[in-house]
């Protein structure tokens, strides 16, 4: 089951409170490629989530279609990562490609595959995509036990088993605000 949904909605029907610093994705410096913290990814959950669930698709559609050609690899980074914090498997398989390529985002191929990871655990996820993925994930593997010292497959289980569960912390705590 997918949460996105039920949270894109609760987001539209929840009242405004307290202020959230929310980065606004358009005026991304798209130089930029700094890690980011929990409290600018729960602010783009936030506006990601304010955002239908037609605007939603569209933008990740384009954002996929033009990965490696995009002139906002910022931009669609931070889009990517508030998306994929809620859920979206082709967002965080946007992730892994970001973190695989150094797009928008320092190259970390560790990322890379948890993201990947994570993207392949989703159910809804459509068998071409998941085949792709997959491959994604292969090759960054390939590329983990090439360097020195190559991580160990619990070391990647751990990895990704701390992402889920960042997830899902900001995840609860996005449903504490009042927006």
């Amino acid at each position: 089951m997918k949460i996105l949904p039920v949270l894109t909605l609760l987001l539209a029907l929840t009242p405004a409170k307290g202020a959230i610093a929310v980065q606004d994705l358009s005026d991304a410096a798209e130089s930029e490629n700094a890690r980011l913290y929990k409290e600018s990814i729960i602010g783009l959950m936030v506006q990601v989530g304010r955002m239908s669930i037609l605007e939603q698709n569209q933008k990740i559609d384009a954002i996929m279609a033009a990965q490696s050609e995009s002139r906002t690899p910022r931009s669609d980074f931070l889009y990517c990562s508030g998306l994929a914090y809620l859920g979206d498997d082709r967002a965080q398989a946007c992730l892994g490609h970001a973190f695989e390529h150094g797009r928008g985002i320092v190259g970390n191929l560790r990322e890379a595959y948890v993201w990947y990871s994570i993207a392949l655990e989703n159910p809804t996820t459509e068998k071409e995509a998941r085949q792709k993925i997959q491959a994604d994930r292969d090759r960054v593997r390939k590329a983990l036990e090439s360097g020195s010292p190559a991580p160990t497959e619990e070391e990647l289980e751990n990895l990704v088993k701390a992402q889920k569960e960042r997830m899902v912390r900001y995840l609860a705590e996005i449903r504490n605000i009042r927006l």
